[in-house]
């Protein structure tokens, strides 16, 4: 039997009506899809974990609930050493702003002096430049310390998800499975492995250079003297992660904090920290490490930062990048949307759009 090929504007609504659904319905199902991606990402890194635990014939649930109890040991030894100067900021917070009003009354007189610009008319500069950069910034501190039960809430769907997903993989693998035709089973299980060794690869590299940003600021932000250098090398380490926006969120923020409780030069010497650290995570230390992993041009990264906001807030930022590698690599793997994978993809990097070769069996894509 012949198939019925449709027209390319045909397809091309369908394709793109298709995309508005799942958008849509990624936007009003965003309780459950949001914590279901930070879980399928963690299950990913944990797999390995679990894969050397079963090794030792230790049971498949038990090895799960062991790789997830490791993994909050993990975050939990982080608090800890964050948890000093976390309590020392918030009881400062009051005196901090003080401080800052202060800072930002003399700057305004100042500014007066040599400018003739009178106070309100500085105000509405400010707001007008400033409030897009910090608003990401208020949000992300706003969303961590004032909505601690619902945080405490999704955390722990995020790891009851993780769990079933380490516990269930192959299940999920074998419904997929059954999802397609034979012939298109070899390239499902190619979509599978693919996903699962480049979001492994590029979640481990991105903790890679977590890490080392956050022992950089740290570690200048101590030699020069800086109040809250741990607290605030961290914070700025994490929001490097939100491509474009969020070093300069981060920039801004610290600038401000080091403002209101050292001396101007020390934030002018915090912003100097920042940016060359950036400059050396930007050209060095992300090519090497992450760069490789991911191939997803500039325009993409920001329409995809921007739209992840829209969709799901701050969340939705950190998500934006390895949800469009996911769509890139099945992208690759269809035919009929192929041209999708080279809009996503780097120019410079991928001269051209390269088939994975299939997996041999469903147990590789399973794990």
């Amino acid at each position: 039997m012949n198939e019925v090929k449709l027209p390319f504007s045909a397809r091309l609504t369908f394709t793109l009506l298709s995309i508005i659904l799942v958008i849509y319905v990624a936007h009003i199902g965003s309780g459950i899809v949001v914590p279901l991606m930070f879980a399928l990402l963690i299950a990913i890194m944990l797999l390995p974990v679990v894969q050397w635990l079963e090794k030792w014939r230790i049971p498949r649930g038990v090895a799960a609930i062991l790789a997830v109890l490791l993994f909050i040991i993990v975050l939990v030894l982080i608090m800890i050493m964050l948890g000093k100067q976390m309590e020392a900021f918030i009881s400062d917070f009051p005196t901090l702003q003080q401080k800052l009003l202060l800072v930002v009354s003399s700057t305004q007189d100042w500014v007066n002096e040599k400018f003739h610009v009178n106070s309100s008319d500085q105000l509405s500069y400010v707001e007008k430049a400033l409030m897009g950069t910090l608003g990401t910034a208020t949000s992300f501190i706003s969303q961590t310390f004032l909505s601690l039960s619902s945080l405490l809430v999704f955390i722990v769907f995020v790891f009851l998800y993780v769990f079933f997903i380490l516990f269930y993989r192959r299940l999920l693998v074998k419904f997929l499975i059954k999802n397609f035709k034979e012939e298109h089973r070899g390239k499902l299980l190619t979509v599978i492995g693919s996903t699962r060794s480049i979001i492994k690869s590029y979640v481990g590299g991105l903790m890679i250079e977590m890490v080392v940003v956050a022992v950089l600021n740290t570690v200048l932000f101590l030699i020069l003297g800086i109040k809250y250098a741990i607290l605030l090398g961290v914070m700025a380490a994490i929001f490097n992660i939100i491509p474009y926006v969020g070093i300069l969120s981060a920039a801004i923020l610290i600038i401000l904090v080091t403002l209101a409780t050292g001396a101007p030069i020390q934030a002018l010497q915090a912003g100097v920290v920042l940016f060359l650290v950036h400059i050396f995570d930007s050209n060095v230390l992300f090519p090497s490490i992450v760069g490789s992993k991911v191939k997803i041009n500039a325009l993409i990264t920001i329409i995809g930062v921007v739209l992840g906001n829209m969709l799901w807030g701050i969340p939705g930022m950190f998500l934006a990048i390895p949800t469009i590698a996911i769509i890139k690599i099945i992208c690759e793997n269809i035919e009929e949307l192929q041209p999708w994978a080279i809009l996503l993809g780097d120019e410079a990097k991928d001269k051209k759009v390269k088939k994975l070769k299939p997996q041999n069996n469903n147990e590789n894509a399973a794990g």
